[in-house]
């Protein structure tokens, strides 16, 4: 992983770094919510699941995808039961266009929501000279998250001033954040994670990812750069092969290292090479749900086939889930992943 990020340099192989958040509490005997709650074991977790497989991930992430409700005097509810994986909005700070005049940033960013959680999550990394992890959005994604999705992508069409005005509340809630975050980390390698499930193309088109979304996380990546933000790992969710080309404007790396995106199952990684593999390193990207309910067989053919897919990509190839491993996921599954990367992925 050190060799892929650094220029002139080439790993040895391809490297396997699954993207899980409750899943290593499942298989540690803890409960799921955990991963949410519990900063210690939500970090410990992985370096256990980390031990288990052998796999080459160097640092990992406090996130969740409901973020920014909670954040902005909202409610979620942590999982619990078989079925729930991971947080979801119990209360949208918004759920009217008059609700919307109340809403306002944090009063201190450091004590919204989850942050404590996070903040003690990337102390723990810096405790053990990880590199620092920093959730950012994206504040498309996370807007939803404050107004209630099905007002806030109506406002998209009929109201657009408003889903502006709340996109951009939540990009300067996280811009604070970057402030906070090199404030308490100086000199620490910090990397800015970010997940786009909102931008699909399942739910709104490449017109308005433009508009309401991509100049949003331009500035978001473009400003935590300049403050200080060491690189970005992006995971680009669903089907967003309308939205590539203009991902291309978005800066993820600095000072000549790039930066990582990860890719969901819906785009080909072919495509995906060719759109942006000169940019940033490219990862991903076996289906979820096979690795949750197929054989140890269709894993490998998978894995193989992203493998060899992804392997020449310009700026390296990280083997990947196309999303999080589902918490049911058979952990013999996962070490076929990595087998079929040492199998297939040696330069």
């Amino acid at each position: 992983m050190v060799a892929l990020r650094t220029p002139g340099a080439r790993p040895d192989r391809v490297p396997f770094v699954p993207r899980v958040y409750g899943y290593p509490m499942a298989l540690c005997g803890w409960p799921v919510c955990d991963a949410y709650q519990d900063a210690t074991r939500s970090f410990h977790g992985r370096l256990r699941l980390q031990e288990l497989l052998g796999s080459d991930d160097p640092f990992a992430f406090y996130a969740y995808a409901s973020m920014g409700s909670w954040e902005f005097g909202g409610q979620v509810s942590m999982p619990s039961g078989e079925y729930e994986a991971a947080p979801k909005v119990a209360r949208y700070p918004v759920t009217s266009e008059d609700e919307l005049d109340r809403l306002r940033l944090p009063d201190d960013v450091l004590s919204a929501g989850s942050v404590p959680i996070m903040l003690e999550f990337a102390r723990l990394q810096d405790a053990l000279g990880l590199p620092v992890s920093l959730d950012l959005g994206t504040p498309f994604t996370d807007a939803a998250n404050v107004v209630e999705p099905s007002l806030f992508y109506r406002w998209l069409i009929k109201r657009p001033a408003l889903a502006h005005h709340v996109v951009r509340l939540v990009t300067d809630f996280y811009l604070e954040l970057v402030v906070a975050w090199v404030r308490l980390f100086p000199g620490r390698v910090i990397v800015g994670f970010d997940g786009m499930p909102g931008e699909a193309n399942s739910l709104i088109s490449a017109r308005q990812f433009q508009t309401f979304a991509l100049p949003y996380v331009h500035e978001l990546h473009e400003k935590a750069l300049s403050l200080g933000i060491s690189y970005f790992s992006t995971h680009v969710c669903g089907d967003q092969n309308a939205n590539l080309e203009s991902l291309r404007a978005v800066p993820f790396g600095r000072d000549g290292q790039p930066g990582m995106v990860s890719f969901g199952h819906e785009v080909g990684l072919r495509r995906a090479i060719d759109v942006v593999g000169d940019k940033v390193i490219v990862m991903g990207n076996v289906d979820p749900t096979a690795l949750h309910l197929g054989s140890a067989e269709q894993v490998w053919e998978l894995a193989r086939e992203a493998v060899l897919e992804g392997k020449d990509a310009p700026l390296g190839f990280v083997l990947m889930s196309g999303c999080e491993v589902p918490v049911g996921t058979p952990p013999y599954n996962l070490l076929v992943m990595l087998k079929a990367a040492r199998a297939f992925g040696q330069y």
